[in-house]
Order: C-alpha cells, then structure tokens, then sequence
C-alpha cells in the first residue's frame, strides 16, 4: 500500500465512534471539560444539554480509569503497540501504566493531563506529538471526522533495554526519558511541535501499516520493525525538531539534576560508589544519598545493583561468558555476592537465567 492507501484506512468511522459522534452533535458543550468516567459525563451532558438527546446506561466506548500493558499487549513478547484514538469519545481522564505517544497524524486533538495544582491542556496540531510518562492521569479528544489520532506504546518494564540507545543521548528526549524511568513521580510531558513533517508522518503511517493493518505483530520481525520505527521517529524529531520541543508543566531545579546523576551512574557501573559520585558532583555523601532515595525511591545501592544485573543478563543470554567473567565485567570481584543479587533480582540462578534463554520453541 502507498501512504494515501494507508491513510485512507484509518480514516472511516468505527460503529462505536458514530455512537459518540451522534452524542457530540446533539451538545458539544457536554465535551469541553475533561471528566472520570460515564456518570460524571452523562452529569455534565445533562447539565448542559438542550436538544433532549437520551443517554444510554453504558458508555459506547471504554471509560476506564486504568490502562495497563497487559490492556495493550496481548502478545507480552511485544514492546511497542499502536492504536488509533476514538474519534467524539468523551474526554475522560484515565492513569497509564506504559509510556504512551499521542501524535495527530491528520487533523488536531486536545491532550490534557492532571496537574499537582492545576489541570494542564494543549492543543496538538497536524504533525505535533506528545510524550506521556506512565502514572499520570491524561486524556485526548478528537473532534474532527476525518481527524486520526495515533497512540504509540511503549513498555515501561522493557523501555530501558529496548530504547538503551535513547538515554546515552545528551539531549531533551533523554533527559525526560532518564527523569520519566527513575523519578518516582514524573509530572512532565514532553511536547514536539513539528509541523506537518511528511518524512515522520510516513514513519508512523508505516508503523500503522505494520501494527494495525496488517498485524505483523504475530509474525517474525514484528516486534523489531516496531521498535525500529518508534527509533526513527524519536531520531527523527531530535534530528530536525530538537528546537521545537517544550516540556508542558515544571519540575524544580533539584528534581532537574536527577537525569544527570542518574546517567553518571549508569555510565560508570562497574566502578561508581557513593563516595565517587559525591565528589564528582561536589556534594556530601550524606546528601547525595538522600537526594536520591527522595527522588527515585531507591537507595543508591539499590539502583547501581539494578544497572548491574540488567547488564549482567544480557551478557548471560546473549553470550557465551563464563559466569565468573561476567560477574567480573560488571563490577563484582565476590561472586557470591554477584550470585546472591541476581537470585533476587531475577528469581534464578544465573546458570537458570540462560538456560531459560537459551531454550528453543518447538
């Protein structure tokens, strides 16, 4: 298919969509606010409604208040999933386990999310996309027929292996990405104004292709071509839109430093202790560790603990290392110590770990 072929599929109505375009035109007014669920809309509808339209008992589209990734992924070896957003759908604020991109691929929207103080809302143009960090309560309107929304997502359990290549950048994707994985709260999304871009309009149109039409998914390659487009089009943005991005809500200058340290840790695994890391950054011992069990919920042991085995796994299932040798390359001169973490880590032993990894589906 070419791109207009791939576009011109997404674009008709679904039968639920009618449902709400039909509740859309009979009072608009009921939709410029962003409510929880069913009841709080049917309240807002009748308290604006002239027209006598009759609501039924149950939504014509899901209203849940929590979307996990089991919600998103049937097939769990997947790490990256696209759905089209329901066009005349009651804005509705819903809390994400996964990390979510919402690009209008044709048309606009209206994206909001719940603030600590106040509710924030921007208007996304054709071509614009926002970055949504898991756990916050967000929302998306499109009111427009031919309009298509596109939701991208992402794993949160799998996104720092999967997207490695995205942190070691030194830019404004990384760095919200750093903060979105180890903060214990991220309030930010990160919005790219990028204009009607046809090379990332294809990029995702590809990815509809690919995800929706004809769902390569199930087939080998799926789940790679998918990470390899989310890539390109995050490569994309950086490379041509890196001006144009603009964080929608604030973090203080203490919560901004944390993408830095937490890279320096990552960066320097095998060596880093909490002595290094306070003088790098010129802080006392006593306060670094503070910081940054207030920011991440973590002690500093407990992340470097965790970068090691995350790096350690993937040493033992994509290669033939020596256990010992690989309990060396990530830092441990005690290998009991090594073994002892990687139990609790991974609920195996290393020897486990890669059979399991090892093993081949008949």
């Amino acid at each position: 298919m070419n791109y207009q072929e791939i576009e011109n599929k997404l674009i008709p109505l679904r039968d639920y969509e009618k449902s709400c375009r039909e509740i859309y035109l009979a009072n608009p007014e009921a939709f410029r606010h962003v409510v929880w669920n069913w009841e709080d809309f049917k309240e807002q509808f009748r308290r604006t409604d002239t027209s006598g339209y009759e609501l039924g008992e149950k939504a014509p589209v899901f209203m849940g208040n929590v979307l996990t990734e089991q919600d998103c992924f049937p097939d769990e070896n997947m790490e990256c999933s696209i759905i089209i957003h329901d066009r005349y759908a009651p804005p509705f604020y819903h809390n994400l386990k996964f990390i979510k991109v919402v690009y209008a691929l044709k048309g606009r929207c209206r994206f909001f999310a719940q603030g600590k103080t106040q509710d924030r809302e921007c208007l996304l143009e054709e071509g614009d996309f926002v970055i949504v960090p898991p756990e916050m309560n967000q929302a998306v309107f499109t009111w427009e027929e031919d309009a298509v929304t596109v939701n991208i997502i992402l794993k949160r359990s799998t996104f720092g292996e999967a997207f490695y290549s995205l942190l070691l950048e030194n830019d404004s994707i990384s760095d919200f990405f750093w903060q979105m994985l180890y903060s214990k709260g991220s309030s930010q999304v990160l919005v790219v104004r990028c204009g009607r871009d046809e090379r990332l309009r294809r990029i995702v149109l590809e990815m509809c292709e690919e995800g929706l039409l004809q769902r390569k998914e199930q087939e080998a390659g799926g789940n790679l071509m998918m990470k390899g487009y989310v890539m390109l089009l995050f490569g994309w943005a950086l490379k041509a839109h890196q001006q144009e991005m603009e964080n929608m809500g604030s973090i203080s200058v203490s919560e901004a430093a944390l993408p830095v340290i937490v890279r320096y840790i990552r960066e320097n695994y095998t060596t880093v202790t909490l002595t290094g890391l306070a003088k790098h950054f010129g802080k006392s011992e006593g306060y670094l560790s503070r910081y940054i069990r207030r920011e991440t919920g973590k002690t500093f042991r407990f992340l470097l603990k965790e970068f090691r085995m995350k790096q350690a796994a993937g040493m033992i299932g994509n290669s033939t290392c020596s256990i010992e040798e690989v309990a060396a390359a990530v830092g441990y001169s005690d290998i009991s110590c090594f073994y002892r973490n990687f139990k609790e880590s991974f609920g195996c032993t290393p020897q486990q770990y890669r059979g399991r990894k090892n093993q081949v589906s008949l």
